[in-house]
């Protein structure tokens, strides 16, 4: 917290300014504390048993596309955490986003919205077409997911009422990907060649 005081005429007045300084990182092992605590919080301890996490269980997430929100003491206040994922044949990478949290004291002051937008320009700058998740299409429309974007894609066991929304990084991609979403090893790959 910083005071000022700002003279005016003969009256000094206090003007107390509250700092909210925060930046988006990639993930990295320091944070792990938080990371975690933030998505059991947000979550719960069912989370494992949900399609979408069976689905990413056995890789890790993106490594390059992982990102924290900190403060300038480097606290951990929101996360997003994002896998590469195959849909049927194709042979091209897709991203799945999520799952996504933010700390219950920062809710509602935009943090979810900039990792998600942040998410969006580092998934195009390295050359992906689409990102999917599973979500709420009136939260997620505004950064232009939408349920027709991912018209042909099924997760299996996906829990009912729960919607899969798919995000075009180039016009046209949704049309190339049809079927089945499954988990993708080649970043785990890459670890294990990383460690030889």
């Amino acid at each position: 917290m910083q005071v000022f005081y700002l003279p005016i005429g003969q009256i000094a007045v206090i003007k107390v300014m509250t700092e909210h300084v925060y930046h988006i990182a990639l993930e990295e092992e320091r944070h792990q504390g938080g990371v975690r605590a933030l998505l059991a919080r947000a979550f719960g301890p069912g989370r494992m048993m949900r399609a979408i996490y069976r689905l990413r269980d056995g890789v890790p997430p993106d490594p390059g596309l992982c990102f924290v929100m900190v403060n300038r003491h480097d606290l951990v206040l929101g996360v997003v955490r994002n896998y590469r994922v195959r849909i049927g044949d194709n042979s091209k990478p897709a991203l799945l986003l999520g799952p996504i949290a933010v700390a219950q004291s920062h809710e509602k002051l935009g943090l979810a919205a900039r990792l998600i937008r942040h998410t969006v320009e580092e998934a195009t700058a390295q050359a992906l077409t689409m990102i999917y998740l599973v979500g709420d299409p009136n939260y997620y429309g505004e950064f232009g997911f939408t349920a027709t974007n991912a018209a042909q894609v099924k997760i299996e066991g996906l829990e009912e009422g729960k919607l899969v929304l798919g995000l075009e990084l180039v016009k046209g991609a949704a049309l190339d990907f049809a079927g089945v979403m499954r988990n993708d090893d080649s970043v785990l790959l890459n670890q294990l060649q990383g460690w030889r």
